[in-house]
């Protein structure tokens, strides 16, 4: 694959360095290494994406790009821009779920099928944001993004359901890594809204980052993998 290991090497490289930054929080450091992550991954996906479909390579360049903006404005850590990343992340986790869907429509898997699959998704959202609200609303400053929160939940779950979904119709490996990265994405950003607004961990950054990097690899080189031989 064009590129795949030298690119693959840096962006590791990259994200190392920022995960050390975020835990003893450099912020220079982290202004620097962030926004580096996803052009890295940008860059290695369409440098390889010859063979994937027209709507994943679309739609999962998309995910990258708002992923990016949603790094963007989270770095910063300023209360005011945390729903411009909520946006930017929703945005992304959309364009993933448009970037699956294609595979999707070829399982071709009967509507039952795929209602029994969407419980574990729609019983997590459910659970979590129950589990959020008093947390939440308890402070006036937080209690309006209880609506936006509960929206993103739902969209990174759609996310994840509609990773399991591409399994009859991709290569195993292209099915295990994206949904692999698909279920991290929604630890990470779990991690993310316990830390915000239920208790500060010691252990947050790094579970945050390292998660999130490596979730966004391993799906952009599951799509890469997709194709069965």
């Amino acid at each position: 694959m064009r590129f795949f290991a030298p690119l693959t090497l840096i962006y590791f490289v990259v994200l190392a360095v920022e995960i050390y930054a975020e835990v003893y929080d450099l912020r220079s450091w982290v202004y620097v290494t962030k926004p580096l992550l996803m052009p890295i991954l940008i860059l290695l996906f369409l440098a390889n994406a010859s063979k994937v479909l027209n709507n994943e390579k679309l739609f999962l360049t998309l995910a990258l790009v708002f992923s990016l903006a949603g790094d963007v404005f989270l770095m910063f850590q300023l209360d005011e821009l945390f729903v411009f990343g909520l946006a930017s992340f929703l945005i992304g986790h959309l364009a993933y779920v448009l970037s699956f869907n294609g595979r999707i429509k070829e399982a071709a898997l009967p509507l039952g099928t795929k209602l029994l699959l969407a419980i574990p998704f729609v019983g997590f959202v459910i659970g979590f944001l129950v589990f959020l609200f008093p947390y939440i609303t308890a402070n006036p400053e937080t209690a309006p993004l209880f609506g936006p929160v509960a929206v993103y939940a739902s969209v990174i779950s759609l996310m994840g359901f509609t990773a399991l979904l591409r399994k009859k119709a991709v290569s195993g490996t292209g099915f295990l890594y994206v949904f692999a990265g698909a279920l991290l994405f929604i630890f990470s950003d779990s991690c993310i809204a316990l830390n915000k607004f239920v208790a500060e961990f010691d252990s947050a950054r790094f579970l945050i980052m390292a998660t999130y990097g490596t979730a966004q690899y391993i799906i952009t080189v599951g799509t890469l993998q997709s194709n069965k031989n």
